[in-house]
């Protein structure tokens, strides 16, 4: 890889997409932590998103909004952001907040040590907003008595620190608030990080983004004889309408063009892509930058957009090309 190529690629993975779900999720954190400093009011909200839709890059960018400041007697910490971890348990939970917090001894302690402590250090620290990414870990663990368990251990928590708590994660996230009655009285405001919210199609968004990060791109793109409304569809089946999808075939395409020192990007490049990143076997009928694609979605048994685990949801879209 030479040193020109290694650079476009760092410069544009840094780039990150803003959609229309994506800044009102944003501005609503904002206007809660706002609201917070302002009245003391503690308001509470649920993200859900699938897989590659942004939610930890939210997550990130709402922590670097509010950054840890290091003062002579203390650290301040506006946001106490933590990624819950697989097989969530109290104890892992806690140890996790307490690293964040600066706790020397994160592991040692009974469970109601550790809980006491983190209550004790999110007010010494100036917790303004807890942000849980992956809380469908929660749910993931164990049958709904473990469940119940661990809800009701971080309701509890939310209780005794009294600032404002997002809760983020793929949609099965809702199961979890259905195991636990009084968890799910806390979170009854939600925000879907999904595309085709809007008046736009899922197809129209995803083209929108899509061509938000061209201008990003270290080399110009081409999209040859293809409409752009073939290129919107083309790009929606590509990706499922998930929005991390379309930087990886970007980042994936960049590679392609170096490694075959072209002068610009087209959807050949982007067929390439799809292949050698999304799915292996997606070539011919089966690659949606391929002429003879059948147009439809992959998700089926196999395909790389198989439903699986996933919720199916309602998609607002238009087929012609």
């Amino acid at each position: 890889m030479i040193p020109e190529e290694i650079k476009a690629l760092s410069l544009f993975s840094q780039e990150y997409l803003q959609f229309p779900p994506f800044v009102v999720a944003f501005n609503e954190i904002e206007r809660m932590v706002e609201m917070y400093r302002t009245t003391r009011i503690a308001q509470n909200l649920l993200i859900t998103g699938e897989s590659g839709s942004g939610k930890t890059t939210l997550c990130e960018l709402i922590e670097q909004k509010y950054p840890r400041l290091v003062l002579p007697e203390r650290d301040v910490v506006p946001i106490l952001f933590i990624s819950i971890p697989p097989a969530a348990t109290i104890s892992s939970v806690a140890e996790a907040l307490l690293g964040k917090l600066g706790d020397p001894t994160p592991t040692v302690g009974t469970n109601p040590a550790k809980t006491f402590r983190v209550i004790r250090l999110a007010k010494a620290c100036g917790v303004e907003l807890l942000l849980f990414d992956e809380t469908n870990h929660i749910y993931d663990r164990g049958q709904s008595p473990t469940q119940y368990l661990v809800g009701d251990w971080l309701k509890g928590l939310i209780d005794s620190v009294k600032v404002p708590t997002v809760m983020v994660g793929i949609p099965r996230v809702k199961d979890l608030l259905r195991v636990n009655e009084q968890l799910r009285r806390r979170f009854t405001r939600h925000k879907s990080l999904e595309l085709g919210k809007g008046t736009e199609s899922i197809e129209e968004e995803c083209l929108s983004l899509f061509t938000a990060l061209t201008p990003s791109l270290p080399l110009p793109f081409s999209k040859g004889s293809a409409s752009w409304r073939e290129l919107a569809s083309r790009l929606y089946f590509a990706t499922d309408g998930r929005v991390g999808y379309l930087k990886i075939l970007l980042i994936a395409a960049i590679r392609v063009a170096y490694e075959l020192q072209l002068e610009k990007i087209t959807p050949q490049e982007l067929a390439m892509a799809f292949t050698e990143e999304v799915w292996q076997q997606g070539i011919g009928p089966l690659n949606p930058f391929h002429e003879k694609f059948i147009f439809r979605r992959l998700d089926r048994q196999g395909e790389p957009f198989e439903q699986g685990a996933l919720v199916a949801r309602p998609r607002k879209i238009s087929h012609a090309v």
